[in-house]
């Protein structure tokens, strides 16, 4: 069993300044593709990457579109990156396009204020990919594959599986350790107990459990998950950016991880980084992942933009307004008025 989210998200504890006034960014003396716009200030520029996060190269077109009309289409380069330039302020989609029998067509929408230049980082979606599929996907380890796990010990692992199902975590994990004791290296009977003891708020035992899983196998991506989370609810937030990078190496298509580096770096105040990570939580993981919402309101409050953050709040509460962080982004939502 894997939980992508072990802990509830945490909120920050500090008082926020919201800046009376947005810097404007260098006009650009370029074609303008949108003059039923305005006046041209701005740009949007971005990379398309691969499920895996490599970069797309060739075969990959973007389309910039209005609510009605089509008005500039670019190819990506080599590296999988496009830039829009001298674009006024206005709604606009970014339609993107690739192998039509390989990836499905995505459509993200950019609100993009005067002057500003937004940057993206768009992920391509694989046919027939369902959200459930996704929501189902795990991340094993060749290592895990690879563990002849003597019979006894997975009979044990097998009984605990049950046992998780039905919400008897204390009996699961005595049978986990009984697996532990019949194969101490059992991979995956490691990352399972750590997790149970997550359940039972026994944060020292997870630790050691997903350490010990990681002496097994240096590039099990669960256990360095966890240990992020575990990281980020800590407030260490340079040991969660390791922890939850090494992840990321192992399968950047999980949007736990970049949701809980994106918290991370937040906390470094490493805004553009931060900003990258959770928007690619909210591509890869939907609305299962709204709460990024309530953190990028966040970067844009630090940026003095607040109708950016109070868009951003909304949003979230539209989708979880009974979420965990409801109520807070409600309070913020008020002394943005």
């Amino acid at each position: 069993m894997y939980l992508q989210r072990i802990f509830p998200v945490c909120c920050f504890v500090a008082f926020i300044t919201f800046a009376s006034g947005i810097a404007g960014a260098q006009q650009r003396e370029d074609s303008n593709p949108s003059r039923e716009f305005g006046s041209p200030s701005g740009s949007i520029t971005g990379r398309v990457v691969l499920p895996s996060g490599r970069a797309a190269d060739g075969n990959v077109q973007v389309n910039l579109k209005s609510s009605l009309n089509l008005l500039s289409r670019l190819p990506v380069d080599k590296n999988g990156e496009f830039r829009f330039l001298n674009l006024a302020a206005g709604v606009y989609y970014l339609e993107t396009i690739g192998d039509s029998k390989i990836f499905e067509p995505t459509t993200q929408r950019v609100e993009l204020a005067r002057g500003r230049q937004t940057t993206l980082t768009i992920y391509l979606k694989l046919k027939n990919e369902t959200a459930e599929e996704k929501k189902s996907n795990k991340t094993i380890s060749v290592a895990e594959l690879n563990q002849k796990v003597p019979a006894p010990a997975k009979r044990e692992y097998e009984r605990a599986a049950k046992l998780i199902d039905k919400g008897d975590t204390e009996r699961a994990i005595e049978h986990l350790k009984q697996a532990l004791t019949l194969y101490p290296n059992y991979l995956a009977a490691h990352t399972e107990l750590g997790m149970q003891h997550l359940k039972l708020k026994q944060v020292n035992e997870a630790i050691e459990q997903f350490e010990a899983a990681l002496k097994t196998d240096a590039r099990s991506f669960k256990p360095r998950l966890n240990l992020g989370i575990i990281a980020v609810e800590q407030k260490h937030y340079r040991e969660a950016v390791y922890q939850l990078q090494q992840a990321l190496a192992v399968d950047g298509t999980q949007p736990a991880a970049h949701l809980y580096t994106g918290i991370a770096l937040l906390g470094l105040e490493e805004l553009q980084a931060a900003f990258d990570e959770l928007s690619k939580a909210l591509i890869l993981g939907g609305s299962e992942y709204g709460v990024a919402h309530y953190y990028i309101a966040f970067i844009h409050s630090k940026r003095g933009e607040r109708n950016e953050a109070a868009r951003e709040l909304k949003t979230y509460l539209e989708t979880h307004p009974t979420g965990e962080l409801a109520d807070h982004a409600r309070t913020l939502l008020e002394g943005l008025k």
